[in-house]
């Protein structure tokens, strides 16, 4: 059975989104240069390397997510810091869109058969690894509003931005959740995972 992991940074103070986007809150902010210390560079990459399917909102393909990562795979053929580029050309994508569903030049890249729930609902029970949701904060918090994750993983970075977007704030009734891990980096970011309690 698959899980299902949500991945996303968040500001010291708990937001995936700043209110003002001029506050450059992120240690790495996915550019050139990468600040990230060694350590969780390996840990990203340990993560992508046992994931089978990425589930992408339309709005990050069309934002360029996967032009970008390609990119960066044929850039660093070699370099073992950017596997987790190269995994992302090997894996299945699956799109998730509200609008029109047409079809991706990318390899191994498809629209979404159905609505969220149902479409993942019909994925978890098949064979493989993990899978793994990057879509922004409108599309991480409606796979948490509607229960369907099966762990988050916050890379906590360290700056605060007053006022921005929780990850949660679809969810009625609070969400407890259980912390199965915490590690620090010399970077200064914290990764604190979670499970639904």
């Amino acid at each position: 059975m698959s899980r299902l992991i949500v991945q996303m940074q968040t500001s010291a103070d708990g937001y995936v989104e700043a209110a003002d986007p001029a506050v450059r809150w992120a240690v790495w902010d996915w550019g050139q240069h990468w600040s990230w210390d060694d350590e969780l560079r390996r840990d990203f990459n340990e993560t992508l390397r046992a994931v089978d399917r990425i589930l992408l909102s339309r709005k990050m393909v069309e934002e360029g997510y996967l032009d970008h990562w390609a990119r960066s795979a044929a850039d660093h053929p070699d370099d073992p810091d950017y596997a987790f580029a190269r995994r992302i050309g090997e894996v299945e994508k699956i799109v998730f869109s509200t609008g029109e569903r047409g079809q991706f030049p990318w390899p191994r890249t498809r629209p979404a058969a159905g609505g969220l729930a149902a479409t993942i609902a019909r994925l978890k029970p098949e064979p493989g690894g993990d899978m793994i949701a990057f879509g922004g904060t409108g599309f991480a918090a409606a796979l948490a509003a509607a229960g369907l994750v099966d762990e988050y993983q916050f890379y906590v970075n360290p700056t605060a931005v007053g006022r921005g977007q929780s990850l949660f704030h679809s969810v009625t009734g609070g969400l407890r959740l259980t912390l199965v891990r915490s590690r620090s980096y010399a970077c200064g970011i914290v990764v604190n995972t979670y499970t639904p309690a």
